[in-house]
């Protein structure tokens, strides 16, 4: 008899669940550094109702057993849940992946990144009268009155008072922006492997830790998309196992 009241309480349960809408509360991580995720819109299909997650992830929004929950961020993948009995009674943390960005097209120019090599390049390029027209060049009268030295700089505190170096630091930037563009488009194919290269089921295997010890620990290594990038397997595995010893450490001193 009691066996049956469990059972039909349960069964009432489960049927309230369904027929009413709650407030279902869970976090949003980055996949595979595991940083909260603010902004990430959280938008459930079924009820064509949205919430965004604050600073910590965290977001509240109305549910009821087979809602499903489409989780949007730029940069990210978009990820889809649906609501079960057991994802209501018992909350789980949503991860977000990096999607393959397209870039916009870079110019490259090929001026030469040695600073004396680069003034040389540029005198003998002749510069477009517009140049001349730069907003913030002109001098007002008493400005010239005011200029001192032998030699007054009647362009100090102009753009036009050091135009090489202006330059310069111009172009420098996009060499920079130029060697990033290669090196996102050579590990291009790789980011979309990252979750197969480090994820829950291997941290766990190598840790022995379980959920929601499990959870507590990524969020502690929060290893960068770069180094995962570069590290192998053998490497990623020791890097866990270094954290670990740290962790374990960090909690041992919380404890005391």
């Amino acid at each position: 008899m009691k066996k049956t009241l469990v059972f039909i309480s349960v069964l009432f349960f489960f049927f309230s669940l369904s027929a009413q809408r709650i407030d279902y509360k869970s976090k949003v991580y980055d996949g595979i550094n595991y940083l909260p995720l603010s902004g990430v819109s959280v938008y459930n299909l079924n009820t064509n109702t949205f919430a965004f997650t604050n600073d910590r992830g965290e977001f509240t929004i109305k549910v009821q057993i087979h809602d499903t929950l489409v989780f949007t961020k730029s940069i990210y993948r978009q990820h889809s849940d649906v609501i079960t009995e057991n994802t209501i009674q018992y909350p789980e943390d949503h991860l977000l992946f990096f999607q393959s960005i397209l870039l916009k097209e870079v110019v490259v120019y090929a001026f030469n990144p040695n600073y004396e090599e680069f003034k040389r390049e540029l005198s003998t390029i002749k510069l477009p009268d517009v140049y001349k027209k730069i907003y913030g060049a002109e001098l007002s009268d008493e400005e010239k009155a005011n200029a001192v030295n032998e030699n007054p700089n009647l362009l100090r505190g102009t753009p036009m008072e050091s135009p090489i170096t202006a330059l310069y630091n111009v172009f420098s930037k996009r060499v920079k922006m130029q060697q990033l563009y290669y090196e996102l488009v050579e590990h291009e194919s790789e980011i979309g492997k990252l979750p197969s290269k480090y994820n829950k089921e291997l941290v766990s295997e190598v840790t022995g830790l379980q959920e929601p010890d499990l959870m507590e620990f990524m969020v502690y290594c929060r290893f960068s998309y770069y180094d995962l990038l570069k590290w192998s397997p053998q490497q990623i595995v020791s890097a866990i196992q270094s954290k670990f010893n740290e962790y374990e450490y960090y909690k041992l001193m919380q404890d005391e």
